[in-house]
């Protein structure tokens, strides 16, 4: 390494990474790069984003959604935002101000968080949803209709006329509006929250469910409040 190198300034990229590795090691609650969801105090999905440059009480928010989804204001607005601690995922939650920026960044302001034991990372909206499910071990085999009554980014509520366990997994081909189809979600019941003769209600959540995935859901929760 040469002299000059030793005073050379880190580049944006390295310091966003030395930050979320700072953020690993402590176990810190928020962190820059965390995708959180913010929702505003009618329990309305508002906005999906990048968290950045985290300072004290304050931080930016980079939307990774298009932002003709989104309803901006000169206004501050008093919100809620979601997301995923850096020490195990449980839920991060966070009550703060967000107001419009340069670039179509959002400022958030005044953050504090929030402990609560029933907190969520992830928005939920209720819906009525045709899909179908299948065995993880058995995708080509006959798959059985269901219907998905919530869903967020982090799992859904799946209604279907098989009993199953907690724990037990399943593929999950769901349709979206107004026409897309996620095919093949894994999915791991972590609920059973009814059970009848013929019928079954299955908290379950997604397991490794990818950025454009998960980018797909979010759409969908938009579009659903439209018609709300």
């Amino acid at each position: 390494m040469g002299l000059m190198d030793l005073f050379k300034k880190p580049s944006k990229q390295q310091r966003l990474e030395e930050e979320q590795e700072r953020a690993k090691t402590e176990d810190l609650d928020l962190y820059p790069g965390m995708r959180v969801e913010v929702t505003t105090d009618d329990g309305r999905l508002f906005l999906a984003a990048e968290l950045m440059e985290l300072r004290g009480n304050m931080a930016k928010l980079k939307p990774f959604i298009d932002g003709s989804l989104l309803s901006r204001s000169d206004q501050a607005i008093p919100v809620t935002i979601r997301g995923k601690s850096s020490k195990d995922n449980s839920a991060v939650v966070v009550e703060a101000t967000v107001r419009c920026g340069p670039n179509d960044i959002w400022l958030a302001e005044h953050l504090e968080l929030v402990k609560r034991v029933d907190n969520r990372a992830s928005f939920r909206i209720e819906v009525d949803l045709e899909a179908e499910v299948a065995p993880v071990d058995q995708p080509i085999g006959e798959k059985e209709p269901c219907r998905v009554i919530n869903i967020s980014t982090g799992g859904a509520k799946v209604s279907m006329g098989t009993r199953r366990n907690v724990g037990d997994k399943f593929l999950m081909w769901v349709n979206l509006p107004p026409n897309t189809t996620l095919s093949g979600l894994v999915c791991q019941i972590v609920r059973v929250d009814e059970r009848r003769y013929d019928y079954f209600e299955y908290g379950c959540r997604f397991l490794g469910l990818d950025p454009e995935d998960e980018n797909l859901v979010l759409r969908s929760i938009f579009d659903a409040q439209n018609f709300q």
